[in-house]
């Protein structure tokens, strides 16, 4: 069976290697405004849902919450699993099956972690795991690109040096995802991955994730958690679910 463009991409050392610039000390300082902002309660209980290599699971970790991650990639689960510590617990497990039941308090769905899959139905099964997971009265957190800016500040083509290894990428729009083709040279190897996101907005979140009890409650349009416009860079959304 051939595998879906996340998991190979993923689970590949070339992934982590073209996006080692991101800013962490953003990252942490968001989800410190985030959780703030949302007033949860220290030794509360957050599932990081899919967590990556655990970076951002680790911050909220340190913050004082008790931390579930869970990811589809067994790369970033063992990664993640380096970091011991008896408030942070890690599980590779597939985000559109269903996991736990009403656990936890807050759902963070972070950087662009959502409309991965093909099919609407896996969307929903995704929304589904995330909402039943959550206690009546839990938050979900979902940050993701916002559509608008996106489609006007879209780069076409990219040609990105890591080390010694070459990355060249393609961008463009096409049924409604967002496809991007890496092609890499790294010496004599050369390799081809793609991601391909589905461009989504808030009314479709709301589709997702309303029918499972959530209401939205606010909106936010970046990092630093100011208002959200239709030309904001993110698109971060508190949703609650009802008692």
């Amino acid at each position: 069976m051939q595998q879906e463009w996340f998991e190979s991409w993923f689970d590949s050392p070339y992934y982590k290697l073209l996006y080692r610039h991101r800013d962490e000390t953003e990252a942490a300082a968001f989800i410190k405004y985030l959780l703030e902002e949302i007033h949860l309660e220290k030794g509360a209980k957050i599932l990081d849902m899919p967590c990556g290599n655990g970076r951002h699971s680790v911050v909220m970790a340190d913050l004082g919450y008790d931390v579930s991650g869970i990811d589809l990639s067994e790369r970033n689960i063992c990664e993640a699993l380096l970091n011991d510590q008896p408030n942070l617990h890690f599980f590779e497990h597939d985000m559109r099956e269903q996991l736990y039941t009403n656990q936890f308090d807050v759902v963070m769905n972070l950087f662009t972690s959502f409309g991965y899959f093909d099919s609407e139905e896996e969307n929903k099964k995704a929304m589904q795991s995330i909402a039943v997971s959550l206690k009546p009265d839990g938050i979900l957190v979902i940050d993701f690109f916002n559509d608008n800016s996106l489609r006007k500040n879209l780069k076409s083509a990219d040609k990105i040096k890591v080390d010694e290894v070459e990355f060249f990428i393609e961008r463009k729009i096409e049924n409604n995802f967002v496809k991007k083709s890496i092609h890499i040279k790294d010496c004599e190897k050369e390799f081809d991955f793609e991601e391909c996101v589905q461009l989504l907005e808030l009314r479709d979140f709301e589709n997702y994730y309303t029918p499972f009890g959530l209401i939205t409650e606010k909106i936010y349009g970046d990092y630093q958690l100011n208002p959200f416009t239709e030309n904001s860079e993110r698109l971060i959304i508190i949703a609650r679910k009802k008692k």
